[in-house]
């Protein structure tokens, strides 16, 4: 007796702007010259941005630093796609993600130095910092999805991982929960195609990532992540879903991470420069360049003006972190507690006094007045 076919699965994905900046009009989506000079704006900013941090942090003036050199069309333009009301939890590698929701640069460069005063988001975004540990924010994001549903706001939670970070445990139980109670939540893969040095055929033996939204009766589209048209689409179409009460998605977008894991990583002992090379043919920056320029939106001139206007903006972030006053010590105390408990009391004045015999009564007040609530 013939096996009953109970399901099928099938995953699409999803195209609209070729690398050589040419269009399938019939899935270009409606959005204004407006939009489309900003996310490439977005785009090229963030990618100089990223190369000025990566020589601050090779002349020691900054930490490790993790680049997205390649990967500007899915981190700079899901944003676009939100209200500042929505949660957006990225990975470690987002600073295009908070770079488009408005975030200073100057306070990203402050926490890649070690200063958790970097940790600031505009007024009245819903912007969570990440965690180091991957993928620890995946099941936080879907309860924040959840109590947005609870309250009823139509509210969204976006949030990111990298193809590693999908074999790992928090991305099922994530899409479990998200998928049973239909929550607002929209879940984005960046498969750069190297978790470190592990490429992305050792991750996985499914022949999509996005394949394994199907599983737990979540909506999942594979997109080209070097395409920044397609990524508003999916991305738009995942927030009206959400919004809608359609429940979660889990987009994986096809990227490419051009530079190395992070700035204590060297990609050469793992992959070949050939590989790198076929990528850098498909960069969203240049296709959508080339997008831009055939619809006469964008010429030679603009782009020297915004290579310009670019570089002042960078050297003054630049002038700005370097010009923060150094943390007072007695912060680390701060903002564990809503009133400390007695042995936080006596360890910070503990320090307190070894600060005022280090340096005298001086090294105090001339730090920044300590944070928190203590007796």
């Amino acid at each position: 007796m013939p096996l009953k076919t109970v399901a099928k699965a099938e995953i699409k994905r999803l195209e609209i702007l070729a690398p050589d900046g040419t269009v399938d009009k019939a899935l270009l989506p409606k959005v204004s010259d407006a939009l489309l000079l900003q996310i490439y704006r977005l785009m090229f900013s963030i990618r100089r941005f990223d190369e000025r941090a990566v020589m601050l942090q090779r002349s020691g003036r900054l930490g490790t630093y993790p680049m997205i050199t390649g990967e500007e069309a899915t981190q700079c333009v899901p944003p676009l796609c939100l209200k500042p009301s929505d949660w957006v939890v990225p990975t470690y590698r987002g600073g295009g993600v908070y770079f488009a929701r408005g975030m200073r640069m100057r306070d990203a460069l402050l926490y890649w130095a070690g200063d958790d005063r970097g940790t600031r988001f505009p007024e009245g975004n819903n912007d969570m910092i990440f965690s180091i540990p991957v993928g620890t924010h995946l099941t936080q994001v879907a309860g924040l999805a959840w109590g947005e549903k609870l309250k009823k706001t139509k509210g969204v939670a976006l949030t990111y991982c990298g193809d590693g970070t999908s074999s790992k445990g928090d991305l099922h139980e994530a899409l479990t929960f998200a998928g049973q109670f239909k929550l607002p939540a929209i879940y984005v893969i960046e498969n750069n195609h190297w978790a470190i040095s592990v490429p992305r055929e050792r991750q996985s033996a499914s022949e999509t990532l996005a394949q394994k939204a199907w599983g737990y009766g979540v909506a999942g589209l594979q997109v080209d992540g070097n395409d920044p048209l397609a990524v508003y689409q999916a991305t738009s179409e995942a927030v009206a879903r959400a919004r809608a009460g359609g429940g979660p998605t889990l987009l994986e977008c096809e990227t490419y991470r051009l530079s190395h894991h992070t700035t204590a990583d060297d990609a050469t002992r793992y992959r070949s420069e050939k590989e790198v090379e076929s990528w850098r043919k498909r960069d969203p920056i240049s296709r959508m360049r080339k997008f831009l320029t055939a619809k006469k939106l964008w010429n030679d001139k603009k782009e020297k003006e915004l290579e310009e206007s670019t570089t002042r903006w960078i050297d003054q972030e630049v002038r700005a972190y370097e010009s923060f006053p150094p943390p007072n010590p007695l912060d680390m105390f701060a903002h564990n507690y809503a009133l400390a408990p007695r042995a936080l009391i006596e360890q910070r004045a503990e320090l307190e006094e070894l600060l005022k015999f280090k340096g005298g009564a001086r090294i105090l007040t001339e730090l920044p007045p300590a944070e928190g609530r203590f007796p």
